[in-house]
Formats: structure tokens, sequence, C-alpha cells
């Protein structure tokens, strides 16, 4: 799974590079105009070093001072590496193989749905209690998640209590592309966690896999998150040997 792509009218153009036959793409990390992401235009593409120091030539001149690359497999990192970029952050990967579960149960008071346009902001403000800085995402990256793969559903996770509006204290969402799915975004308030609400988001999306037939879902989290690590295993994803890495070069500006 790639990272999302900054983009906005305030920060730094993208521009796509040619080096060594390889196409790349340098462009805004979280439309920052400070940091850039480079990613390979080839999905899965090893890029050769001469092309990565071409990337991080044009990286300088535009006036960055951090390069991140996108999320890499082990077996991607090699020319990253060879030119100076160290390991920011590594994520384990997962993969379920769709079998029906006989667990499955309900949240008392929680209720699954589409989100509305009105409700973005909400889902946003939930990301940034769930995750660090470098990892949330705005109404706009959210809506770019639901367009990295041919077919995305979107649901919240509202908590209704009486007579008063829902809550919406959790969201994910589930890609699916070329009989894969990808569950590219799980959040809970963290004040309603523990309560099954995840794991009923998750079983949501493995319905929802199965009714398009889907072969396989995959996921992955911070290899420091353990507690995230246990909930997949427990929902039934088996851990993958290979690694995603997120590679950092300070331009030293």
């Amino acid at each position: 799974m790639r990272l999302k792509v900054g983009s906005s009218l305030d920060t730094k153009p993208s521009e796509i590079i040619e080096a060594h036959g390889q196409h790349l793409r340098v462009s805004p990390w979280h439309k920052s105009d400070y940091a850039a992401l480079i990613t390979p235009l080839t999905a899965f593409q090893e890029l050769h070093p001469k092309a990565i120091e071409r990337g991080i030539e044009n990286a300088r001149k535009i006036g960055y001072h951090t390069i991140y690359s996108g999320a890499l497999m082990d077996h991607e990192i090699a020319g990253f590496l060879r030119c100076g970029f160290v390991v920011k952050e590594q994520l384990h990967v997962l993969k379920h193989s769709l079998t029906p579960s006989q667990t499955k149960s309900d949240v008392e008071g929680i209720h699954i749905r589409r989100p509305t346009k009105k409700e973005m902001g909400s889902v946003a403000d939930l990301d940034k209690k769930c995750f660090d800085s470098f990892w949330t995402m705005d109404t706009e990256a959210l809506r770019e998640a639901t367009e990295a793969t041919t077919r995305a559903r979107f649901r919240v996770a509202l908590y209704r209590q009486q007579s008063k509006p829902g809550l919406i204290v959790g969201y994910a969402i589930t890609g699916l592309g070329d009989k894969k799915g990808y569950l590219q975004r799980l959040a809970v308030d963290p004040d309603f966690q523990g309560k099954g609400i995840a794991g009923q988001l998750v079983e949501d999306g493995f319905e929802w896999l199965r009714f398009w037939r889907a072969r396989e879902e995959y996921v992955n989290t911070q290899t420091k998150n353990e507690r995230a690590l246990t909930f997949y295993l427990k929902m039934g994803f088996q851990l993958m040997k290979e690694r995603l890495n997120i590679l950092q070069f300070d331009l030293g500006v």
C-alpha cells in the first residue's frame, strides 16, 4: 500500500522525474513546504540509486529540508539505503484469508453506516485523536484513501445514547482491487476502545469483501504498536515475513 501524496495550491508542486529508465514523483509530504515524498510511479518497482539521486537533487533545488519515501517492502529499499536514507518507521504487514468467522457480534449502542459530507470534519478530528502527527489524515487525505483502489467502503461507528444525536466513535476504510482487499484505515476513539467497536468495523469490511469475492485482505500497522498487532492477530490476520518501511533523508538545510 502506498502512502498518500499531498497536493495544494499553498504547497510546492509535484514533479515527475525520469532517470535511469525509471519514473518517480517528488511531491509535498502531507502538504508540507519542508518535507518531500519520493514515490516510484510503477507499483513495487525497486528504484535504481541513480534515479533516487535525481529525486534528491530535485527536492534540494525546490527547497525541501527532508525527504520521505513511500511505504516500501523490505526488498524495495536497497537503493534508498545506498543513497543515505535511514529507516524512519517500520510496519508489520498482515494477511487475512477472508474465511467466515463464527465469533461475529454487534456492539450494543453502535450503528455502522456511511458518513455524510458534513461528518467528514468530525472523522478527521477523530483521526487526530488516534494517530500522531506523522500519520494523521485530514479530510482531503481521507477522500484520497477512498480513491486509491478500484472500490472502497467507508464506514463510521456511531454511538447512540437515548435521544442524543449519534457520536462518531470510530471509522474504517476498506479498499478492493484485483480481488484483494486492503484495510486502509481503522480508528476508534481512545475513550471507546476495548468495547468491540474495532472488531465490528473490521467484520463489516470482511462481509463487503466477501460479497465482491475478494480472496484475501491486507493491513499494516507500526511494529511498535503491539496493541494493534494483537488485535489483528485476534481477528484472524496472519503476520507476513516482509515489512513495510518509511525511509527518511535529511537534506541538511
